[in-house]
């Protein structure tokens, strides 16, 4: 596909982009360039929709790469089915060259029908996965009809969240390729997925439920029950993993207070142990506070005993103790076979018989250390089948 309008969104930064963007926009008619700060992600992506003139819209990020036959692909299959928006999976792709499939991408050709288009309210489970907005092509009429357009939030801002939702959610119009045309890097230094802040995500999540005010029937008939295990991975889910403030503890409450428990508890997207942390969160946050410092302290107890287990397992550290053990041996022979030698000293044979005791305690601890790491990976197995974690 040669009919391309290319938007080049450049924040103006003070470095060599400048220049080579320049230096394609000379070359490339297709090409446009805004050299100019505009406020972040949302703003940039904002700037870009409201520039451009073609039929459908997409975004590239800016360390991410796409397949040459991407849009000529999405183009004809939005045009046959008169799409408003054409979703794919995509690849997660890393630093030293490997690449696979996202996820869900099994999950989601498996549920979605092909070949025709279908609303959120007929099949929500693609609310359910990654935002992924860049795998994605929407017609710019349909944007400006619903006026969908980014949260201008400083930095990244997590500003994905409401944009993704509101282009689902406002037609019935939605289709699903699967082919993953799209390569999103996932191990940059910089990328937002390196660099998680709760209280921008949670301030999003806010806004998603005051836009839901106005269609609460829908939001709990239809959306909820797909979207809430985004909500949870993106907030709740952290608290398990990072400090939080008790304004964001109560801030992620307020937004609950929008979930019913029946909702959670009907969730096909949520695991038995996601559903019990919501509804614990939900009838008694101080409790849930408790819970996760409890958890935490067990997983950090966990993680000091897996590492004391790591380098007992390891099979240098049973080597050394062996060696040890051998050595000490060879020298108590010695002694047997010349008992006149100045080796032969009580002090020294006392020392030896104790070196020789604590090596063979070492290499039962190492033993021991195997076979206890193969009892703590069952037990886990076993924790995670019952908690339906997998």
């Amino acid at each position: 596909m040669k009919d391309l309008e290319i938007i080049i969104v450049d924040e103006g930064d003070k470095d060599r982009c400048r220049e080579i963007i320049d230096y394609f926009e000379a070359r490339d008619p297709r090409i446009v360039a805004p050299h100019q700060k505009n406020g972040g992600y949302g703003a940039s992506c904002n700037l870009g929709i409201a520039m451009a003139r073609g039929e459908y819209i997409s975004i590239i990020e800016s360390d991410d790469y796409i397949d040459l036959d991407m849009y000529e692909k999405m183009y004809e299959y939005a045009a046959a089915l008169d799409a408003d928006v054409v979703k794919i999976p995509f690849r997660e792709y890393f630093q030293n060259g490997s690449s696979h499939d996202c996820s869900y991408r099994t999950y989601l050709s498996n549920c979605l029908p092909k070949n025709k288009t279908f609303s959120m309210k007929e099949f929500g489970q693609l609310l359910e996965v990654h935002a992924s907005l860049w795998s994605g092509i929407y017609r710019r009429e349909y944007l400006n009809k619903y006026n969908i357009r980014f949260v201008e939030a400083k930095g990244a801002g997590y500003v994905d969240v409401g944009f993704r939702i509101d282009t689902l959610i406002n037609s019935n119009k939605i289709a699903y390729l699967d082919s993953p045309f799209y390569n999103y890097r996932v191990d940059s230094e910089n990328s937002s997925t390196n660099s998680f802040k709760l209280a921008p995500m949670i301030q999003r999540w806010t806004e998603q439920h005051k836009m839901f005010e106005a269609i609460y029937d829908d939001y709990s008939n239809y959306y909820g029950g797909h979207l809430i295990i985004d909500e949870y991975l993106n907030t709740v889910g952290w608290l398990f993993l990072i400090d939080a403030t008790q304004e964001e503890y109560d801030q992620i409450s307020a937004n609950l207070e929008s979930v019913s428990v029946e909702m959670i508890e009907k969730s096909h997207a949520l695991n038995k142990k996601q559903k019990k942390d919501l509804i614990l969160f939900k009838k008694d946050p101080n409790k849930f506070r408790k819970h996760v410092k409890m958890t935490r302290c067990l997983r950090n107890m966990s993680i000091s005993v897996n590492r004391v287990l790591d380098k007992f397992s390891d099979i240098h550290t049973l080597m050394w103790f062996f060696i040890t053990m051998l050595s000490v041996i060879l020298f108590r022979c010695m002694i047997y076979f010349h008992p006149d030698t100045v080796i032969a000293n009580n002090y020294i044979s006392a020392f030896g018989d104790g070196v020789a005791l604590l090596s063979f305690l070492g290499c039962m601890a190492c033993f021991g250390a195997k076979i206890t790491r193969r009892f703590f990976g069952k037990l886990k197995d076993i924790y995670k089948r019952r908690q339906n974690i997998y």
